[in-house]
């Protein structure tokens, strides 16, 4: 989602930045309407270093139970990350997905990254009732981000395909500004996210049989385009070097084809916003 510092890091890279996974109640979340699954792991040589740097956490709180809901979830995820003991610690978005970088070169970063398309029943909302059943799938793909300006402004892009054919592609634009305030960390930017013909019929279409069981929605064929557009904006306060407290919102404004949907319009929300707080605790291991 939850997401913190990422300045430049040392050769050695955490072995695993971020280890989420959503915990919902009533319903399952990934954080990318915004949210969030976010992990990474880069070097794992830093396991053997002396003084390794281990922060553990984890973060609440409450957004939709998937794009355009009508109601809202509660959420969980917890955070690990392990980092040499030279390394300052890394700026991260909770709307990030978990990735592993396979270049590092200078301010680019690319590798691959896995995300989670959150589930839908009638569980969620009886105004559903009718609709077909999405589970709770995992997508894969790959993600590209630069530092234009060092420590200061990130751009990031991730593209995703559900690991069923007819889940469909992803993709997940953002740019993030980042400002070091003594010991508060600033952190906010605009957000994007389009999909392709088969990701936005699967989340957004009205099948005719699911209009005749179901009178509230009419027959809708999804397209694809634009589906959200956004903000994101965190703070965290560093308590000291072993404690760190943050917090966490996201605002989505449906659009396009997802957001002309029934399913939104009828039962759901054109406006979303995910928020969410987080405590993670640093220390060292090793001799």
């Amino acid at each position: 989602m939850a997401q913190p510092v990422r300045p430049a890091r040392a050769a050695l890279g955490p072995a695993a930045r971020w280890a989420r996974a959503a915990l919902s109640a009533g319903s399952a979340l990934s954080l990318a309407a915004m949210a969030p699954v976010s992990a990474r792991a880069d070097d794992l040589s830093v396991l053997l270093e002396p003084r390794t740097l281990v922060s553990v956490g984890g973060l609440l709180g409450s957004g939709p139970r998937f794009p355009g809901a009508g109601k809202s979830g509660v959420w969980a995820f917890p955070y690990l990350s392990l980092r040499g003991p030279d390394e300052p610690r890394d700026w991260w978005s909770p709307d990030d997905g978990l990735d592993f970088s396979f270049v590092r070169q200078g301010p680019l970063e690319v590798g691959a990254v896995l995300d989670l398309r959150e589930a839908r029943s009638a569980r969620d909302d009886r105004r559903l009732m009718g609709l077909p059943r999405l589970p709770l799938a995992p997508a894969a793909g790959l993600f590209a981000e630069v530092w234009p300006v060092e420590g200061v402004l990130r751009l990031r892009a991730e593209v995703t395909q559900g690991l069923r054919e007819r889940d469909g592609v992803v993709a997940k634009i953002g740019a993030d500004v980042v400002a070091h305030l003594g010991r508060f960390t600033l952190s906010g930017g605009p957000r994007l996210v389009v999909g392709d013909t088969a990701a936005e019929r699967l989340a957004f279409d009205v099948p005719v049989r699911s209009a005749l069981l179901n009178p509230l929605l009419a027959p809708y064929r999804a397209a694809a385009g634009p589906r959200s557009i956004g903000a994101t904006g965190a703070v965290s306060y560093d308590w000291s070097e072993s404690w760190q407290v943050l917090a966490y919102l996201r605002y989505d404004r449906m659009i396009g084809s997802a957001g002309a949907s029934p399913i939104v319009r009828r039962t759901g929300r054109l406006d979303e916003v995910t928020v969410g707080t987080g405590l993670i605790h640093t220390f060292a291991v090793g001799q």
